[in-house]
């Protein structure tokens, strides 16, 4: 995906046959190769597990690297290959992801490949939740080369342990030690290791043949911790940083390398059922090719109450401003009604004024136009629903109690006829974009909008007040009556060419921001 966010190429499993899932897709070997999970069900001899009666239904957790550009398969790896069954710590139907081995559509999960990584000898990392072990494959016949934990570790671990982990990575190697990053779930909902999960980075001595925790970094929650029963992640950051994901709980951490924490936020609470399976930090420019979302809003759709403004813009990285509008017509002219500043993934502004119409545009940090709206038609209550809405918006439907029934019939139709239109302009949707100018006096190479710096509107206010002033004075000592009436006569031309090429109808907008904005031919 590009920062447009337009799919540009799409990989997929080979040669095992089933489609690949959503534990792993990394990118390596500088983009050319894709390592990915595959989760295949098979029919299986389960007897020794105590299912019996026939065959039973296992999951073989399969790895595959595979050329993104030709889909051609690199380099497959299948569990039931290598990983004895018997050495799995999650036994059928016991827990959530189990499965329980009778059906196949509910296989047993014995081993479950969660995260994939590759060295630069060709060698492989890999992460099994349900056996509680890290591996290094190798690249050339898929034999096991080392397992750090589980039920055959090759290291004595020195002080730590850990279960139902994520996300394994490489940190470093040499000819005699391996570093490695890991999450650390420390449960799997009904069980658990440790009160709470964290992120680690494990030494592996291979003369000494051992392993020890150098460092950890927990979340830095104010109950002491999180324990994520499932997801997890953590990453290294150029700078030294780590930054750490908390699986089902959405959350997520940064935290110096002494493991002091800097950052903590949470984007949704448990009760909402979202969850992060990793989170990444790298810097993101974000250009969708999608239009701004606007919807406008008046309670009464009158002057006196005004109307509100809701704009968002999906994966646009860039906005920091933006400009209202408003018409009574969905061909303009547009008049500026006010402007804001981003203020999260939905900006709300207020007016003091009323029109069938509404647009939005969105400016960058210089001032340039990267969006605009759709035009919007300002939605106002029926009478029917206004009881139900407030200044701000309008309450959702609800279903009747048990007892009531919705009334079918007796709904009477406004008439609308062939022809019935709600008043958009089907050409018109999205208007063309123009810049803020950098010149006075500027009018955008479209034609669609006019720009007039405040401090000219300024000045002009300013001596309109003084030339009233003067009339006034001369009017006060009924000096020279015809001079009087010849003042006031140039005065009323003077106003109307100027309030006809800067102002348009309302002086105030001047005031809106460092440009008033004097939409001619259109939105900008």
């Amino acid at each position: 995906m590009d920062q447009n966010y337009r799919i540009v190429k799409t990989v997929e499993s080979a040669g095992h046959g089933a489609v690949s899932d959503m534990h792993e897709f990394r990118l390596v070997g500088d983009g050319s190769t894709a390592l990915l999970t595959v989760y295949q069900t098979r029919q299986y001899d389960l007897s020794d597990f105590k299912i019996t009666g026939g065959m039973g239904w296992i999951v073989d957790s399969v790895f595959q690297e595979v050329d993104v550009e030709t889909g051609k398969l690199v380099f497959e790896w299948r569990s039931l290959d290598h990983i004895d069954p018997q050495y799995s710590y999650t036994m059928p139907a016991t827990t959530d992801t189990s499965g329980d081995g009778i059906q196949p559509f509910s296989p047993w999960d014995y081993f479950h490949i969660n995260s994939i990584d590759k060295n630069k000898d060709g060698d492989y990392l890999i992460s099994a939740r349900h056996v509680a072990a890290i591996y290094k494959i190798s690249g050339k016949n898929g034999t096991t080369l080392w397992e750090l934990h589980g039920a055959n570790p090759t290291f004595k671990n020195l002080n730590f342990g850990f279960s139902s982990q994520h996300h394994a990575r490489w940190h470093f190697e040499n000819g005699t030690h391996t570093y490695i990053t890991l999450f650390d779930n420390a449960s799997n909902g009904p069980n658990k290791t440790n009160d709470w999960s964290h992120g680690i980075i494990v030494m592996i001595d291979h003369v000494e043949m051992t392993a020890t925790m150098v460092a950890e970094y927990g979340a830095p929650d104010p109950e002491g911790g999180v324990s994520a029963g499932s997801q997890g992640s953590m990453q290294m950051l150029p700078n030294n940083n780590v930054f750490m994901g908390w699986g089902e709980k959405a959350y997520f951490s940064e935290h110096m390398s002494n493991g002091l924490p800097i950052m903590y936020a949470k984007m949704a609470l448990p009760e909402s059922l979202v969850m992060i399976y990793r989170c990444y930090k790298f810097n993101w420019t974000g250009l969708p090719v999608t239009n701004p979302s606007l919807w406008a809003y008046s309670r009464t759709g009158q002057d006196w109450d005004g109307m509100m403004f809701y704009v968002s813009w999906n994966g646009a990285t860039e906005v920091r401003t933006w400009n209202f509008f408003t018409s009574d017509s969905p061909k303009g002219p547009w008049e500026p009604v006010g402007n804001s500043p981003w203020s999260g993934f939905e900006t709300r502004l207020h007016v003091d004024t009323f029109k069938e119409w509404a647009l939005a545009q969105a400016l960058d940090e210089h001032g340039h136009v990267l969006g605009v709206s759709s035009i919007a038609k300002t939605f106002v209550p029926s009478p029917g629903l206004m009881p139900f809405c407030t200044d701000e918006g309008c309450g959702t439907a609800a279903l009747p109690p048990d007892d009531e029934k919705i009334i079918q019939g007796g709904i009477e139709f406004r008439p609308h006829g062939a022809n019935y239109s709600t008043g958009y302009d089907t050409e018109n949707y999205f208007p063309a974009l123009t810049d803020p100018p950098e010149e006075e006096g500027y009018s955008g190479d479209g034609g669609s909008v006019s720009y007039v710096r405040v401090g000219s509107v300024t000045m002009l206010i300013g001596f309109t007040a003084l030339m009233v002033g003067l009339v006034g004075f001369c009017f006060y000592k009924h000096r020279a009556a015809q001079l009087v009436n010849g003042w006031s006569d140039i005065l009323q031309q003077y106003l109307a060419s100027w309030e006809d090429a800067y102002l348009g109808s309302r002086v105030r907008q001047a005031f809106l921001g460092k440009y008033a904005q004097l939409p001619q031919n259109g939105p900008a």
